[in-house]
């Protein structure tokens, strides 16, 4: 990826961040909230394939673990795996804006969403933090699937074109619609 790919990526997850401190914060359930981190892997991944979403997964959760008191790098490596299986999905055309039904990219992303603080949590307990896993967690997972769900779409507007990259295939994998 070129230099202002990376820096627009940097640039909207700070804006990720900024919306996650100044409003989802506020909006608590049951004392948990959801994490908006998610929603940049998972748009930029089915916009743009499995090296923008990881590459948004990486720089998102990277900003994200400055503000978190966690381990650093957890939001990072979750946000890598997810921004890798739906950049998959996204370059399989599974949910293009275009050609896909309208609620295919916001169904994955609630899947994403629900799935990822599993995952966060499950890491956690690798890495010694047996609190992760508690009550709340399934609050904080239909949380951050309604949040991905809801956002995917205008993040996916927003990222696609930015980070769309035609060198990001390799020089022996096949293009779409060929023998």
């Amino acid at each position: 990826m070129s230099a202002s790919r990376w820096l627009w990526l940097i640039v909207a997850s700070l804006a990720i961040v900024v919306l996650q401190l100044t409003l989802a914060d506020q909006l608590a359930i049951d004392g948990v909230h959801a994490e908006l981190v998610w929603v940049l892997p998972v748009a930029a991944g089915l916009a743009a394939g499995p090296m923008a979403g990881m590459s948004a997964g990486f720089v998102g959760g990277a900003i994200a673990d400055l503000f978190l008191p966690t381990p650093f790098g957890l939001t990072a490596l979750v946000g890598v795996v997810i921004g890798y299986v739906l950049g998959r999905l996204g370059e399989e055309g599974v949910g293009d804006l275009g050609g896909a039904a309208w609620w295919v990219a916001p169904g994955l992303a609630a899947a994403a969403g629900f799935i990822a603080p599993v995952l966060y949590a499950l890491c956690g307990v690798v890495l010694g933090h047996g609190s992760y896993v508690s009550k709340p967690l399934g609050v904080v997972c239909i949380l951050d699937a309604i949040a991905c769900a809801a956002l995917v779409r205008p993040t996916m507007r927003l990222l696609g074109p930015r980070l769309a990259d035609d060198l990001s295939r390799g020089a022996l994998e096949p293009v779409r619609g060929a023998l």
